[in-house]
């Protein structure tokens, strides 16, 4: 794969920059950055991520690569200057950091040989990777055979709308490549579709109800306000699981649940499901109050489909996924925001009839549908092959592609897949609930990132080499 040589100049390279990646990482990390919509034309996804993209380009740039920015939508970085080019595809924009964080989120800590802040692993971190990958090229004087474009884009987490207009201006790489998921490597990722679910609710008892904080995660917290109603008329409730205060003209109930991202939402607990199960059962709820609050329970009752009466799945890439994520009460009807992640080998047209249908027969509307197709890489190309074959020089063992539910760059490019940074044997200090991303205590092991890193440098190698 590369020579013994090169492989030293490697190690020693990374031995040589670690505590500046680290550095490197902590100053993005410590940019609150997550994407919201904007007027203002120079932060047209606010006033964090126009920060951290003016901070990448000051990284980017003391490397001495040529920075583009794209109206702050997004960014890049090259090296070299060839009319083909290979993309490394990383976003500054983070989650917001939720609640339930041991340390500030957003002043990176090291401890016992993690990193931890929000954007260490999503996906600040490793975009810094994709960065010193192009460094050890430079630095080892590697005549690039493709432009190596790494793109620093700024609203991944809130719909990529960051994308169409670095592709109006940027031609489709070659192939490309995300730092944004798990090795070996990633060649298909399920279609993903945005909806709202809204269900009548008269106000009668139940004033208003609010939970979560963004679509692609499982709902951990959810709030209904009810007047009229003593705790006493709650019943035996399970004191873990909810929250019961006293408000103005009744109770505040809050159910606490366990968050996961939407791609792989087994082992959560939806919060919007656990208080409409509860709010159920009041008898003083007026007919359409209850109607909705078991339309809801049904809805959510399990996260593979049966809810949403789409229950399937296929041999490339498993089961269906559906959560909701964020509720609010408004205009008279609770609305259900809907992240739905369907098998590689289905349409998704059909996927919407299905749903549709079913949402219609208990009294529900679907509105604002946003559908994103599939996509799907066969692994014998020569791209991929020269992946697998960094991550098997690097961990010695025999990398097995993999598809995913979740929705990363690669969707929007014609030739590119997801590729690291995580690796299924990377202990998680924090425990259950903790440490990954999109949870509290987001972290990174530093010697793991560190083997990410080299994995990187030889893949770029080995992909500068091909005739694409």
């Amino acid at each position: 794969m590369v020579s013994k040589e090169m492989e030293a100049r490697i190690d020693q390279f990374i031995a040589d920059n670690r505590q500046n990646i680290l550095k490197d990482i902590a100053a993005l990390v410590n940019i609150k950055s997550v994407s919201t919509k904007s007027d203002d034309p120079s932060a047209p996804f606010g006033e964090g991520c126009h920060k951290a993209l003016d901070k990448a380009f000051e990284l980017c740039e003391k490397m001495g690569f040529a920075t583009k920015n794209y109206d702050y939508y997004a960014g890049s970085a090259v090296y070299g200057d060839a009319e083909k080019e290979i993309a490394i595809l990383g976003h500054l924009d983070v989650v917001p950091e939720g609640e339930g964080w041991t340390h500030d989120p957003y002043d990176m800590i090291e401890k016992d040989g993690y990193i931890y802040g929000r954007g260490v692993a999503d996906d600040k971190g490793p975009t810094v990777l994709g960065l010193y990958a192009l460094k050890a090229m430079k630095e080892f004087g590697i005549k690039p055979n493709y432009t190596f474009r790494l793109v620093l884009g700024c609203s991944e987490e809130t719909g990529m709308g960051d994308l169409p207009h670095y592709l109006a201006a940027e031609k489709m790489p070659i192939f490309a490549f995300t730092p944004d998921a798990g090795f070996p490597v990633c060649i298909g990722e399920k279609g993903q579709l945005g909806f709202y679910i809204d269900l009548p609710v008269d106000g009668k008892v139940i004033e208003n109800v609010y939970g979560g904080t963004v679509s692609n995660a499982v709902c951990a917290k959810a709030t209904a306000v009810l007047k009229g109603i003593s705790e006493a008329d709650l019943g035996d409730y399970d004191k873990n699981a909810y929250i019961v205060e006293a408000a103005e003209n009744g109770l505040k109930v809050t159910a606490v649940g366990k968050t996961a991202h939407a791609a792989s939402p087994d082992g959560s607990v939806n919060a919007t499901k656990l208080l409409c199960e509860l709010l159920a059962k009041l008898p003083q709820l007026s007919e359409t109050e209850k109607k909705a609050m078991a339309a809801v329970a049904d809805i959510l009752k399990d996260c593979h489909g049966a809810g949403i009466g789409a229950e399937v799945e296929d041999e490339v890439s498993g089961k269906l996924t559906h959560v909701n994520g964020v509720d609010v009460l408004e205009n008279g009807k609770l609305r259900l925001r809907m992240d739905i992640r369907y098998p590689v080998t289905l349409k998704g047209e059909d996927m919407v009839a299905r749903i549709e249908k079913h949402i219609a027969s208990i009294g529900g509307e679907v509105s604002n549908m946003h559908c994103t197709n599939p996509c799907y890489k066969p692994a014998d190309t020569a791209e991929i092959k020269t992946l697998l074959a960094a991550y098997d020089h690097v961990t010695g063992k025999k990398g097995v592609p993999y598809t995913i539910g979740g929705g990363t760059y690669a969707k929007h490019f014609d030739n590119a897949v997801a590729f690291g940074p995580g690796f299924d044997d990377m202990p998680n200090p924090c425990g259950e609930g903790r440490g990954e991303e999109h949870m509290p205590d987001e972290c990174n092991s530093i010697d793991y990132m560190m083997k990410a890193l080299k994995i990187y440098i030889i893949s770029l190698l080995g992909l500068n080499e091909l005739s694409l």
